[in-house]
């Protein structure tokens, strides 16, 4: 410590007399064992320095005066120091509205900037201060200018600047602060469009804070009647290759640049929109999020049950349902195309946003998918499969680098988008924060290639804030968002050769080719305000909806555990409802909305609800029919935390307990645990005693946005994965317990016992983590499992009935493969029997085993399921699927392809993936593979 000055040694004097003082007054604790020591120190005195202040910040560039937009860079010389700053003037010490530095910010507009530093252990940095002076930004004009087949009857002007003035002329003279002031739209008269054929408005903005007066900006409107616009693609017998074509030629280098890059003022609240040019009949395109529903600022909408959920159902029919649904309500709000589905792997279960992907598994991801954009775009309505590739956790997302194999990518982060794109024609493609393999996901070379070679000849765009590099337009990329300012660096990249007007023109095509798709081009809308005032849904799209979600969300309920028929609760009429999270308040639990139940994940695919239309988990028990207890003797709820004393009361007063155990989704941070809590314990090991000691039954729901671990599961009787079931999915979580629905879904996840036992543990990214090796390759989910039983509590596709089904009458239509004949095809038959009581729906699946494989494989893979339709007590159903030759090939590294080994395959068809259940109750077929 370094010591300065007469009040340094005055201080360093003190501390010397307290110190000695403490060891005479407190004998045999020594320094170290002394509390006086430790709550005198040095660090703990006012006004004392344990150690010296941390470095003031550094701008970069210095304050100044710049004729453009700044990107300005914080640092500390102090290593490990966490910058902090404001831009509002205030403290960012002390002040609620500092933000930690993390990249560079973007001043667009004259600006006070101040910053501190600080690290643990030292004293806050002095606070750094500058004003960043920006020239007013030139101002805008709507619509735009250049050559119209028709001179536009109005013409707005606008400054990016906020709180700029904006003066122009007409009469070709340059502007000033003396000239017109703009207060509303130019309007020229019908004469006047008669008459001219050219319109100069010249323009400049000014502020009165100091900032230099804008540049000039002119605009010039010239009629061109033979001006060829994209809306000429309407005519009949236009050749729409052509059309767009000849529209590009006519598009002037900024109009491509802005085309090509995302602004982000959407009327509607969308998460972006599209750069329109009105002269030219190109409209904006209106993009919207999410996987759970349609997400717009200020609008409600129908919150789904989660992804992970809809998976549960291995319904195709039901997804594709549901994607219509989804479409109806985005075609009502005016977007064009939704941001979803999110088809990220199931890679760890700790993965922040597990449920709003689908599963561990990519032949059931793509095929659900391809369903839910079939479903999304018959309502005409685009589909964007998100987030390519291998997002596949939260921590580091926007920095980090996956490093993966070419098998590995091949065979599990991949052909789920090939399986989509061939089977559905998504109209968009999401680029994702991380790297692969050294570089970004939005300029990966191989990942790009790989899109075409699927076949995918749609738009592919960045994640908000994924685009880094213009070099991206070069190797296929398309559409930077949110764009907002910064088209012009596109300008300057062309100038300097790293792209040509080839790769934007091709950009903007891809652009250009959806957006002809939209009713938003079709009906020509660029005055979106009737969208814009629309804040719900019409009641009969509520109605239908609240049906069909109750519906999905009955579907993908998984049934874990029903010990003595625990379930229904058809005798059973007043239960206990025991948890905090089933408490009927509408608040926010994590990043995730809950009301008696937590109904959605946070982040981007949380869907803006109305809590009244929200059922909580008591309302739909009491609409089912039962009456619910949820306080204990003194009014208090049930919940973590609870006495003995609170659980006998439960027991005596109710036949049943229902105990909810929730976990959020949250975008943005991986989860932490598998494990519940010891409160949650403790909550279902006194309710157990209780409820057990008066002979009543135990169910706990698990209202969960990934696996959890299940080591509790001796102390109750039944158990039931809910996920997170939307807006109105309690009802049906409800229906189940009494009965009036039958459990039919299957996990989309294997659960393991512990984490600790899971292929990925320890391997998961810390915050600021640079790189990360898949270092257990294609092993993934049960392809890991099946090598490591033990490890598994609930395998994947494992799932409960009120019933029992039985298979039988196995059927290939060939026993040999003939693997040079492209066109061989595979078709296996059985047939599914309701062997129980109550009615109810299957999921068959079907499994390939190669026997003796040359290179190491996984047991078995899924490739091919169906969900039967619902089955009296009795009735049979046969289904039938058909295999080709890829779904017998591994991905050759050597010949960089895929290939199939000559020998034994043996085809697995059961209910489940564990291998155990499989061979006692399974079918299986072998075939032998020839050249």
């Amino acid at each position: 410590m370094k010591l300065q000055g007469e009040d340094s040694y005055r201080r360093l004097f003190i501390f010397i007399s307290l110190l000695f003082f403490s060891v005479l007054t407190w004998p045999g604790q020594g320094l170290s064992g002394s509390k006086f020591y430790e709550e005198n120190s040095i660090s703990s005195l006012p006004g004392k320095r344990a150690q010296e202040k941390v470095a003031k910040p550094q701008f970069s560039p210095a304050p100044s005066v710049f004729d453009n937009p700044v990107s300005l860079v914080l640092s500390c010389q102090t290593q490990g120091a966490i910058v902090y700053y404001t831009t509002d003037g205030s403290d960012p010490l002390t002040s609620s509205t500092r933000r930690q530095f993390r990249r560079p910010i973007n001043i667009a507009f004259t600006t006070l900037i101040k910053a501190v530093a600080l690290k643990e252990g030292l004293e806050p940095s002095e606070a750094s201060e500058g004003r960043f002076i920006i020239r007013v930004a030139r101002p805008q004009a709507w619509p735009g200018p250049g050559e119209w087949r028709k001179l536009p009857g109005k013409i707005s002007l606008s400054c990016p600047t906020p709180g700029a003035l904006i003066y122009y002329t007409l009469d070709g003279t340059a502007p000033t602060r003396s000239s017109l002031k703009y207060e509303a739209p130019i309007t020229l008269s019908q004469n006047e469009l008669v008459r001219q054929e050219k319109v100069v408005i010249r323009a400049i903005a000014s502020k009165e804070d100091g900032s230099p007066d804008s540049f000039e900006a002119i605009f010039t409107y010239q009629t061109k009647p033979d001006l060829i616009m994209l809306t000429d693609i309407l005519l009949p017998g236009s050749k729409a290759e052509e059309i767009i074509k000849a529209v590009i030629d006519e598009m002037t280098l900024e109009e491509k640049a802005r085309l090509v890059w995302g602004v982000s003022d959407s009327p509607i609240g969308a998460a972006g929109n599209t750069f329109a040019i009105p002269r030219l009949g190109i409209v904006s395109l209106e993009l919207a999020d999410g996987p759970a529903g349609v997400r717009l600022n200020g609008r409600t909408a129908t919150s789904w049950p989660n992804p992970l959920t809809l998976a549960s159902t291995w319904n195709i029919h039901l997804l594709e349902q549901i994607g219509s649904a989804v479409g109806r309500e985005a075609r009502h709000y005016g977007v064009d195309l939704m941001l979803s589905p999110g088809m990220n792997i199931h890679r760890d279960p700790l993965g922040g946003r597990v449920f709003e992907y689908y599963s561990e598994d990519p032949f059931l991801t793509g095929k659900i998918a391809a369903a839910y954009i079939r479903g999304l775009e018959n309502q005409g309505i685009g589909a964007t499969m998100k987030h390519y590739a291998a997002n596949n956790f939260e921590n580091n997302r926007n920095n980090i680098d996956e490093i993966i194999s070419e098998r590995a990518l091949r065979e599990i982060y991949l052909p789920h988008w090939e399986l989509a794109i061939r089977e559905a024609s998504p109209w968009a493609v999401m680029t994702a924060y991380n790297k692969v393999n050294g570089e970004w996901c939005a300029e990966n070379r191989y990942l790009l290639s790989v899109l075409k070679e699927f076949g995918f000849t749609g738009l592919i765009m960045s994640d908000w804030g994924g685009y880094h590099n213009p070099v991206a337009y070069a190797r296929g990329f398309d559409l930077n968002m949110p764009g907002r300012s910064g088209w012009e660096s596109l300008i300057t990249a062309l100038q300097n050769k790293i792209i040509t007007e080839e790769n934007l023109n091709q950009a903007v095509a891809d652009i250009l080719k959806i957006i002809v798709r939209t009713q938003t081009f079709k009906r020509q809308i660029y005055d979106k305000s009737d969208f814009a005032a629309r804040k719900n849904l019409p009641d009969e799209i509520k109605a239908a909806h609240k049906i069909l979600a109750v519906e999905a969300e009955g579907e993908g309920i998984v049934l874990l555990k029903n010990e003595d028929h625990t379930l229904p609760l058809r005798n059973v009429s007043r239960v206990a409802l025991i948890g905090a999270v089933a408490i009927p308040e509408y608040k926010t639990i994590g990043s995730s909305p809950a009301k008696g139940v937590i109904i959605e994940g946070g982040g981007s695919a949380r869907v803006n609800v109305d809590p009244d239309e929200v059922i909580s988990l008591a309302d739909a028990l009491q609409q089912t029919g039962f009456s619910v207890l949820q306080k204990n003797a003194v009014k208090a709820y049930l919940q973590e935390g609870l006495t003995e004393a609170d659980a006998v009361f439960a027991a005596q007063e109710a036949e049943a307990a229902i105990i909810v155990i929730g976990r959020p989704g949250q975008e943005g941070i991986d989860n932490t645990s598998l494990d519940l809590t010891m409160a949650e314990k403790e909550m279902i090991k006194k309710v157990s005693q209780a409820f057990h000691g008066q002979k009543k039954k135990v169910i706990v729901l698990l209202n969960v946005a990934y696996p959890v671990v299940v080591d509790w599961d001796d102390e109750v009787d039944a158990i039931v994965f809910t996920g997170l079931p939307g807006t109105y999915g309690a009802l049906a979580v409800a229906e189940a317990l009494r009965g009036r629905i039958n459990p039919s879904g299957k996990l989309v996840d294997t659960w393991p016992r512990a984490y600790s036992l899971a292929p990925t543990y320890g391997n998961m990214p810390k915050l600021d983590q640079p790189s990360i090796v898949y270092s257990e390759d294609i092993y993934v989910g049960y392809r890991y499992y099946d090598q490591h039983p033990e490890a598994i509590k609930y395998p994947f596709g494992f799932g409960l009935s009120y019933t029992a089904f039985t298979y039988k009458n196995l059927s290939v239509n060939k026993n040999t493969f003939n693997l040079t004949n492209p066109g061989e095809l595979i078709v296996v038959s059985v047939d599914v029997l309701n062997s129980g009581n109550v009615a109810g729906k299957e999921v068959v699946e079907l499994y390939i085993k190669p026997i003796s494989p040359r290179l190491k494989r996984p047991l078995k893979e899924l490739k091919g399921f169906a969900k039967t339709r619902l089955l009296e007590p009795g009735e049979e159903e046969r289904v039938s699927f058909q295999l080709t030759a890829r779904d017998f090939a591994y991905w050759n590294e050597k010949t960089h392809s895929w290939s199939i080994d000559p020998g034994a395959y043996e085809i697995i068809v059961g209910g489940t993936s564990d291998e155990s259940f499989l061979k006692k109750s399974g079918l299986r077929a072998k075939i032998q593979a020839i050249k």
